[in-house]
């Protein structure tokens, strides 16, 4: 299925993938029996496009493309999205969230580019240095390092980032990228396979007298969540788990502060005097009366502002009521209003709890302290079991985000001419930089774990003393190999590694004593020294 045939800059695109790979792809889908989700029945969604298509030929009915029926409820679920990204709370999240999958160093990067150790050794310097002058114009002049995080925040919102790639004029390098609107693009499966994009523009504003737009593979860079329902262009995004307890939360702030305005205030009691007014004129002068002191309180639904109808004069000046001779005539009294609302919170941190729940963000990032908790530290003393499972999250995010930056970067180095080598996807290491070094932390953690545990074991591990024939030490209860490798954790490659290094070391403490020896130093022997410990 050939998508590019109405776009006039597709035959400046090469082909997205390896010719082995799309081949491979191809062989899958028509070896298999089964049907997947995925494969979409353009002829339910079209009129005229693709009738009578035939193997190797274009066909196209300008009559049009319909697809109100798959955009209408898209657009819907990103309206949803955005909406709910709009709530504080959920903001907050959001920003943390992005705030550490995208972050400067340093050096001022804000991704990491690297290439497979395998293959490192067959690129030669120089070949390693352009490529990264290709890569650091990829995401300084094209993506923009300030803008890196917008679309990392967009895409965890949405749930979908589509970007178009654009070449400059000569088609030797990509000028820049062009952000797509999710709800009214869409990707074209079949079967699986990924053959193109399409964007009905007509749904952007319904005066566009133009056809819905067609791209080939590698003309967008297209990355989403990865969460779907019915099929892949059913996206489901980060905030999907949300909508039920950030609805819930609203609901109950809204209740609260109502309740909050309602019994707060000092409440007054009117007692008004009505002398001989006939029956029927009571109501009327008791209507006339209220209307002078009576208040209103709405709440924008919007906005929350309140908005009240009230009368000054009962809330700051005095009252001046008439008596008659007998001392009868209105009154007023007055009743405290209600200070007790501390308990009435609780409901509201339950329903934040679940919506940071949802969102999958650690309540030492929220909740700063309160509440019992502890507050959020870069140490290792805040490898928190919530923590460990907030950093996964983000690294799996940042590197199904940063296959986006992959596939422009592959577009660049195909129209600017690299060999083949250059274009295969999986000796490069992309990624976005986080604000932790999660991995770092995790593995000063072991290790002090691991020389805590080298502390407690040392007792019963071989050394001269008691390996000595006819040594009235107790025999030691663990090799080395068995300890290093089975207790530790090391495999074989790293404890070889370790004797080697624990060698050299040795026979360089060695010639140094040798040589102090030498100058008149100490002659102490180092007999009671262990095997490496």
């Amino acid at each position: 299925m050939n998508l590019g045939f109405l776009n006039p800059f597709s035959d400046k695109f090469l082909q997205p993938e390896p010719e082995h790979q799309m081949q491979r792809q191809a062989d899958a889908a028509l070896n298999s029996f089964g049907k997947s989700e995925d494969a979409v029945d353009w002829r339910r969604l079209t009129h005229g496009y693709l009738n009578g298509y035939v193997e190797g030929q274009d066909v196209y009915d300008s009559s049009g493309i319909l697809f109100e029926q798959v955009f209408n409820s898209k657009r819907q679920r990103i309206n949803w999205y955005r909406n709910l990204a709009l709530y504080p709370f959920v903001r907050k999240c959001l920003t943390m969230m992005a705030d550490e999958a995208c972050c400067e160093n340093a050096l001022g990067e804000v991704a990491v580019f690297d290439i497979d150790r395998s293959v490192k050794s067959k690129f030669t310097e120089t070949e390693l240095m352009t490529l990264r002058d290709e890569f650091n114009y990829i995401i300084n002049q094209v993506f923009g390092k300030e803008q890196l995080w917008y679309y990392y925040y967009k895409w965890l919102v949405d749930a979908e980032l589509f970007l178009e790639i654009c070449l400059n004029t000569e088609g030797d390098r990509v000028a820049g990228i062009k952000c797509l609107p999710p709800y009214c693009t869409m990707c074209v499966y079949d079967d699986g396979i990924l053959h193109g994009f399409i964007e009905d523009v007509k749904l952007l504003n319904p005066d566009y007298d133009e056809d819905a737009k067609t791209f080939t593979t590698n003309q967008i860079a297209y990355a989403n969540y990865g969460f779907w329902g019915n099929n892949k262009n059913d996206i489901r995004g980060h905030l999907e788990p949300a909508i039920r307890p950030i609805n819930q939360l609203r609901a109950i702030e809204d209740a609260l502060t109502v309740y909050r305005i309602t019994r707060a205030p000092e409440k007054r009691i009117f007692k008004i005097y009505t002398g001989k007014l006939p029956t029927s004129k009571v109501p009327e002068y008791m209507q006339e009366i209220r209307s002078k002191y009576r208040k209103q309180l709405t709440i924008d639904p919007v906005t929350g502002m309140i908005q009240s109808n009230n009368n000054v004069q009962a809330f700051v000046e005095d009252f001046w009521l008439s008596i008659d001779a007998d001392g009868q005539g209105s009154t007023v009294e007055s009743f405290k209003g209600s200070t007790e609302f501390n308990g009435q919170l609780d409901d509201v941190k339950m329903f934040r709890e679940q919506v940071a729940d949802a969102l999958m963000v650690p309540p030492s990032r929220w909740q700063n302290g309160e509440g019992g908790g502890s507050p959020y530290s870069q140490g290792v003393e805040g490898l928190t079991l919530e923590e460990a499972s907030f950093q996964k999250l983000n690294k799996r995010l940042r590197r199904k985000f940063a296959d986006i930056i992959y596939q422009v970067f592959m577009v660049h180095l195909q129209v600017r001419g690299y060999d083949s080598k250059y274009l295969d996807k999986t000796i490069y290491h992309i990624d976005l930089i986080p604000a932790t070094d999660f991995e770092l932390m995790r593995a000063l953690s072991m290790c002090e774990k691991r020389g805590g545990v080298v502390g407690s074991f040392s007792q019963f591990l071989p050394t001269l003393n008691n390996v000595k024939p006819g040594s009235e030490e107790a025999p030691p209860l663990f090799s080395r190999q068995f300890f290093l490798e089975d207790i530790l954790g090391l495999t074989s490659e790293q404890r070889i590694r370790n004797d080697r290094l624990i060698e050299e070391e040795a026979q360089s403490i060695m010639a140094k004593a040798d040589a102090a020896k030498e100058e008149g130093g100490s002659e102490e022997e180092g007999e009671d020294e262990d095997l490496g410990f």
